[in-house]
């Protein structure tokens, strides 16, 4: 049976939607690091579990940096300082470890040396109680028999006597069994009184063998086990106080560090801006910068001569500017005719009594009207017409090129405003015009040619802009660069179409 051709695949429902209906899904994506990148982030984040929301937070905040603009993030900063906390306490944390370890075991040691010592103790103590209850025994037996044998001696004496008596021939010797029982009677005192010193001192060695091992050994032994357990808390808080004095030095490190990390980028970045100072000061003594300052100078030393600033004699344009040095000499050769009407409408009289500001919005809704102005695009290349009209000498090809090379760049970074990027720290911003005027800058880009460049990317040059482009020396036309549709009035101009 022949395939069916492979169609499109059918869009699932989203992730989020199959993980809210499917335990067992998410749980195949929080085992499977191949899965856990794909909802650890945006809506699915509430998917996460409390260990690996604590997780990601450690790491957000391990992979800042612990300064502005540096390359060491915290987890960096956190090695270092383990790594010098081991070094300067490593030595101590050994030492107290062995002292804990001694003291530890020298407790158990004094419990089992303690345990043996009174067993023996008890065992005299059975064994002096033992000899005590033999000697009683002795004794008792000792004068159980002193009856017996003062018996035979008096029997033995009375025989005696008796036979000494018949051999003298004298009459049988008299009965001795009264001093016979007299002595037997003060051999049981002496008996029985050396029975009752033996039981005495027996008692009195009994108490002693038993309060040794009762009372002393135990006493002894709770007094030993307390000197070793003092011993194991001393070093337990010897241990307690170093790790105190290891959290301090571990903070002041750290503390350390950042203020040092910190005035190196400080330090860089006062470099940096010193590099371009320098590229910048040395940019200002080519020929071209030194052109452009004289031809300002130029411009300004005549707007000052007919009573303009030099931005307001910028803005009156080519024409204008002449049409204020024709009438400032039709003014001193001859007297004017001051009821004569000019292009504009107004007498001569009229017009003397306006503004600058009311001349130029007048003249620019002439223009508007007539279809004239905007000479600034069509302006010639060549030098002598150049010179005569815009009173600076025109730029060389080669200032041309590499004027149009940075207005290119930075119309291309200007192109960049508005997107979303990843900054260094991991956050994602947007890219803003003045971040990307300060990088122009550090690159050492003219503020005239960032002007320019903004206003390219906005949609073309404007007169303001074009103004000054021919005063530095350089032809618009030349450089290709289009302008803007002129604006309705001088007012609306300076404040929505020229930047600051």
């Amino acid at each position: 049976m022949a395939k069916k051709p492979a169609g499109k695949k059918k869009a699932g429902k989203p992730l989020a939607q199959r993980l809210a209906a499917s335990p067992a899904l998410v749980k195949k994506y929080q085992s499977d690091p191949g899965l856990r990148a794909k909802y650890l982030t945006g809506s699915l984040e509430k998917y996460l579990t409390p260990a690996q929301r604590q997780s990601r937070a450690v790491n957000v905040r391990l992979k800042a940096p612990i300064a502005p603009g540096s390359s060491v993030t915290e987890r960096d900063l956190a090695h270092e300082a383990q790594a010098a906390t081991t070094v300067r306490y490593g030595p101590q944390d050994r030492a107290l470890a062995q002292q804990l370890g001694v003291a530890q075991q020298t407790q158990l040691d004094t419990a089992s040396a303690y345990d043996q010592y009174r067993q023996a103790l008890q065992q005299h103590a059975a064994q002096v109680q033992a000899y005590q209850q033999g000697a009683q025994q002795a004794l008792a037996q000792t004068q159980a028999g002193i009856t017996g044998l003062g018996s035979q001696e008096a029997l033995q004496l009375q025989t005696q006597a008796n036979q000494a008596a018949a051999q003298q021939g004298v009459a049988p010797a008299g009965d001795l069994s009264a001093l016979a029982n007299a002595a037997m009677a003060t051999r049981q005192g002496v008996m029985g009184t050396f029975q009752g010193e033996q039981a005495l001192q027996g008692a009195a060695t009994n108490n002693y063998a038993d309060a040794q091992a009762n009372v002393v050994a135990p006493a002894q032994k709770l007094s030993a086990l307390a000197q070793a357990a003092g011993r194991t808390r001393d070093a337990r808080q010897r241990q307690t106080d170093l790790a105190t004095e290891k959290g301090a030095f571990n903070q002041q490190f750290r503390d350390t560090r950042r203020q040092d990390e910190l005035k190196n980028q400080l330090a860089m970045q006062t470099l940096d801006i010193n590099t371009a100072k320098a590229a910048t000061d040395a940019a200002s003594k080519t020929p071209d910068a030194q052109a452009a300052v004289a031809g300002a100078k130029t411009s300004a030393t005549t707007a000052a001569k007919y009573g303009y600033t030099a931005h307001q004699w910028a803005l009156l344009g080519p024409k204008g500017r002449q049409r204020v040095i024709n009438a400032s000499k039709a003014q001193g050769g001859s007297k004017p005719d001051m009821g004569k009407v000019n292009q504009y409408g107004y007498t001569e009289e009229q017009w003397r009594a306006k503004s600058v500001s009311e001349r130029q919005r007048i003249i620019k809704d002439f223009k508007a009207k007539t279809g004239g102005g905007s000479s600034s695009a069509s302006a010639t290349t060549d030098k002598k017409a150049f010179r005569d009209k815009y009173g600076v000498d025109l730029q060389p090809t080669s200032a041309h090129n590499r004027a149009r090379d940075a207005v290119q760049n930075a119309q291309a970074a200007f192109g960049q405003v508005g997107k979303v990027t990843k900054r260094k720290d991991g956050s994602r911003k947007r890219v803003t015009t003045d971040e990307v005027v300060s990088v122009l800058r550090n690159q050492g880009v003219s503020n005239l040619w960032i002007r320019a460049g903004l206003e390219m990317a906005r949609g073309g040059l404007t007169p303001g802009t074009a103004a000054r482009i021919h005063k530095a020396g350089y032809s618009v036309a030349e450089l290709g660069y289009k302008m803007r549709p002129t604006p309705t009035g001088a007012a609306g101009y300076n404040k929505g179409n020229q930047p600051g």
